[in-house]
């Protein structure tokens, strides 16, 4: 599924009113109709809607109007100048009067608590910055009193871009966003102020494709590897790990167990005498080697840094996988913290794999700033140095060099434990071991690691799963997807 940032969405309404004659007054209406529709699922008999005096706000009258009409009592609450209302929005407002609309002008002390659902259409996708004092106390009360709230649009208060909430936003139980997917409402913390987040088709068309997406079941199966009938272990790939060290052996573990639960071929995890002992009692089926014997291009890419350590070898161990390697790397965890101090390693292709603070060491660009510029900062590190860059998060950003941007929305605060990252980098090289793209590769590793931490969740509940519960229930979300592909 295609996500906008606000820009491209204006663009697209631009070209739907401009080029292709749609009326924009209709696109109005057609949004509230969307919005209509989720509401009266809802079994509400009351509605108190908060209409500014923007198109957000037009799309609130309107919805105003068609709710009375489904015989839902409506109480609306006009926020701001009328004078100063957009075109459709007064039009909207002006029709709503006719019909003897309950509508009062820019009371804020409202008895929220008396309507079964308070419709939030104050302000829409264009906020680049905190809500006014008079906005920010009317979303408090929202936030304090509301028994349900349904924001359109967006909640008031989140940039649809960067996914801030600049500390206060509306808390929504739903969302209605309309033809698209807003970029910011995927990314914390304006994630967390969507609820559920529904999307509208309105009446533009769709002629135009975009660089930024997010995977679902439909998307994430025809990126799947699929299995021939006439195979042998040749045909799905060979990942070597340069992974572990004495004291952290399970990392080394982790990555095989998901590589193989992915489908990779073959699997040699070159570490150190005692990580390969610990290997061997753990998954038999692993080849092993000893880091002296290290064979730079054993297969098909290689995954380094899970579990290696900060050390003079390990530094050593990066720099000669990095040069003498010819096939795709993903370099992971302490490899990356090793290459934040000499750049000049970030020579490859292949993925990095950071989480915020490790993205932090690697750019020089404090965890908030980042965390508040996700798709920039992967954007950007991934056009400078060519590399494709996951960025780890509750929702992990994806970027290539190209351009391309994916935003993973799978996973579970179970999965925030120490191991998951080292399956993430073993499902993604396996999916590489396997022939993926190496862009396709990351973006489905993130959504089938969310999906199958989900699972394990599930089982285990969200305090007590592992990692290797997670990478137990990779080969049931393949499954999964392997036939809902099979059946289309």
């Amino acid at each position: 599924m295609y996500i906008l940032t606000t820009a491209q969405m204006r663009e697209a309404e631009r070209t739907a009113i401009e080029d292709k004659n749609v009326p924009s007054i209709l696109l109005m209406e057609n949004a509230a109709r969307g919005v209509v529709e989720e509401v009266l699922k809802l079994n509400v008999s009351s509605a108190l809607i908060f209409a500014g005096k923007g198109n957000n706000g037009g799309d609130g009258l309107a919805i105003a109007r068609l709710l009375m009409a489904e015989g839902i009592r409506v109480k609306i609450v006009f926020i701001g100048q009328r004078e100063r209302a957009s075109a459709d929005c007064l039009k909207n407002l002006e029709i709503l009067e006719g019909y003897n609309g309950d509508i009062t002008y820019n009371d804020i002390n409202v008895p929220i608590r008396h309507y079964d659902i308070v419709i939030d259409a104050l302000v829409g996708t264009g906020l680049k910055s905190r809500l006014s004092e008079e906005y920010a106390a009317i979303v408090d009360n929202i936030n304090e009193k509301a028994k349900l709230v349904l924001s359109v649009d967006c909640p008031t208060g989140a940039n649809c871009d960067t996914g801030e909430d600049y500390g206060t936003a509306v808390n929504a139980d739903i969302t209605v966003t309309f033809h698209m997917a807003k970029r910011g409402l995927l990314l914390y913390p304006a994630a967390d102020r969507c609820g559920r987040l529904v999307v509208k088709h309105i009446g533009i068309p769709y002629d135009t494709e975009y660089n930024s997406f997010t995977l679902d079941n439909s998307a994430a199966k025809k990126l799947l590897p699929l299995r021939k009938a006439d195979s042998n272990k040749g045909n799905y790939g060979r990942a070597l790990f340069v992974s572990g060290c004495d004291l952290m052996t399970g990392a080394a573990v982790i990555n095989c167990m998901a590589a193989y639960r992915s489908g990779a071929g073959l699997v040699n995890i070159c570490s150190t005498e005692h990580v390969i002992n610990v290997v061997q009692n753990i998954l038999p089926e692993a080849v092993t080697s000893r880091i002296e014997n290290m064979d730079c291009n054993y297969g098909n890419v290689t995954a380094i840094g899970s579990g290696i350590g900060i050390s003079k070898k390990s530094r050593e161990l990066v720099k000669y996988t990095v040069e003498n390697t010819d096939h795709a790397i993903v370099a992971d965890a302490d490899a990356l913290n090793i290459m934040a101090e000499d750049k000049s390693l970030i020579a490859f292709k292949g993925v990095i794999t950071p989480h915020v603070k490790e993205m932090s060491r690697l750019t020089g660009l404090s965890t908030e700033h980042i965390k508040s510029h996700m798709t920039e900062t992967a954007l950007e590190f991934a056009s400078e140095y060519n590399v494709v860059v996951l960025l780890k998060d509750s929702h992990s950003v994806i970027a290539s060099p190209n351009g391309s941007i994916c935003i993973n929305t799978t996973g579970t605060p179970a999965m925030s434990k120490g191991g998951s990252g080292d399956c993430l980098t073993g499902l993604v090289a396996g999916l590489i071991a396997q022939g993926a793209d190496i862009f396709d590769a990351a973006c489905l590793g993130a959504y089938i690691n969310g999906l199958a931490g989900e699972k394990a969740a599930e089982e285990k509940g969200e305090y007590g799963i592992l990692a290797s519960d997670i990478a137990d229930n990779i080969p049931r979300v393949m499954d999964m997807l392997k036939q809902a592909h099979l059946e289309n």
